[in-house]
């Protein structure tokens, strides 16, 4: 019995990361496509990116601090509301007749709501794996990169023939179907106790102020600012990935094709994760992953061609595959009960600020130099957050010793 409700379990865990990262593709991946055919330069396609990022960093804290204190309230009911509003306003957007202001405010609210949601979803699925449940967060979030590859090459093809209005539509219908499921999604306290666990989550703690929670993890801001560094990259890549394609000759088929490639390559890495984590230190897959973020900008600062931009796609399993689950498991391990979903959402607030940069720096450096300028940035960004990264994480494992031995 208990083996069946884990399978189950895992089959609504998968589902939820399947919907959600379906839902980033339409509403992200194709932003710039959708926001070009509403005559945006790539500039303000840079600024409409950058804003929702100010909005999701400053949004994520509020919403993750809200989630740690009012412990009776589900996750899965934060979840649900942004998603409703998300919901609202995709529906009505295609059929707005505004200026590009107003599309882009409303495009920036939703992209900030979406990004909101993502630590919920990671803290959801490792409430659960902290209550005993046998929950395997990369294989469940594998089928996250299962779908979106699926969607994208299926988008890639139809946007050859059809317009980029009805893509807010399908983000939409994706959300009614996410919310439902979420709707259905057991609470832990109801299925079962932790196993091993004193006390699940501790509701009565006092919570821990921005400024105290610093202090207690001294090295965790180093950390996020390479973590932000590191993100410059991968939004590049991913905002002006038609931008950087279409000199090369590719067509929107094939910029839905590399997105293919990016996805499916996560897929080994987050379904290998559990085997991963038993044979190397968590450390050491946060510091490699960083390493090959570091090289694959360089592949993509070099590319000549529609297949070397793919070879790039390629390394995504070696490191956003890797570091997200990596780091997710990483704050798990590192913060108290208390500081759990905070941690998550400052780690996912950080890898938005990333998008920031990368968003305002990109859009303004296709608009005013060249493709190359763009990437040339976006690779010292890498290489910068590399370093953070591996230097946060030794001096975090040196404190670690320190206080062992005293």
């Amino acid at each position: 019995m208990r083996l069946s409700n884990d399978k189950t379990l895992s089959l609504r865990i998968a589902s939820l990361q399947g919907l959600y990262w379906m839902i980033f593709c339409p509403i992200y991946s194709f932003a710039s496509i959708y926001l070009l055919s509403k005559g945006f330069t790539n500039q303000k396609i840079g600024w409409v990116l950058a804003v929702n990022s100010i909005l999701a960093v400053l949004l994520q804290p509020v919403i993750g601090s809200a989630a740690d204190r009012f412990k009776k309230i589900p996750l899965k009911v934060f979840i649900g509301f942004l998603s409703l509003l998300c919901i609202l306003m995709l529906s009505g957007i295609p059929f707005l007749n505004v200026s590009w202001l107003w599309i882009a405010i409303i495009y920036c609210l939703i992209l900030a709501l979406m990004q909101t949601m993502q630590p919920l979803v990671n803290s959801l699925i490792f409430q659960y794996i902290n209550a005993g449940y046998n929950v395997s967060f990369g294989a469940t979030r594998a089928m996250g990169s299962i779908s979106f590859a699926i969607l994208s090459t299926a988008l890639g093809i139809w946007l050859n023939t059809h317009s980029p209005e009805g893509l807010p539509l399908v983000g939409a219908a994706l959300l009614v179907v996410l919310v439902l499921l979420v709707a259905f999604f057991p609470s832990v306290e109801r299925l079962r106790k932790p196993a091993g666990i004193a006390q699940e989550l501790r509701a009565q703690v006092q919570m821990t102020p921005p400024q105290g929670f610093m202090r207690k993890y001294d090295h965790f801001f180093i950390l996020l600012i390479g973590v932000a560094c590191l993100f410059i990259f991968p939004t590049i890549v991913t905002s002006f990935l038609a931008q950087i394609m279409t000199p090369l000759g590719a067509q929107k088929s094939d910029f839905g094709v590399s997105l293919t490639i990016a996805a499916l390559c996560e897929i080994p890495a987050f379904l290998g994760f559990n085997f991963l984590v038993k044979r190397f230190n968590i450390r050491f897959l946060l510091k490699i992953s960083g390493v090959f973020y570091a090289l694959r900008s360089l592949i993509f600062l070099f590319a000549t061609s529609i297949w070397m931009v793919n070879l790039g796609q390629v390394f995504q399993g070696l490191s956003f595959a890797i570091f997200i689950p990596a780091s997710v498991y990483y704050v798990n391990h590192l913060m108290k009960d208390e500081d759990k979903v905070k941690g998550q959402t400052f780690v996912t607030g950080a890898m938005t600020l990333g998008g920031v940069v990368g968003s305002l720096v990109g859009g303004w450096m296709l608009d005013k130099f060249s493709v190359f300028a763009m990437l040339t940035f976006a690779a010292a960004a890498a290489a910068t957050g590399c370093l953070l990264v591996i230097y946060s994480i030794r001096k975090e494992a040196v404190s670690v010793q320190n206080s062992a031995q005293r």
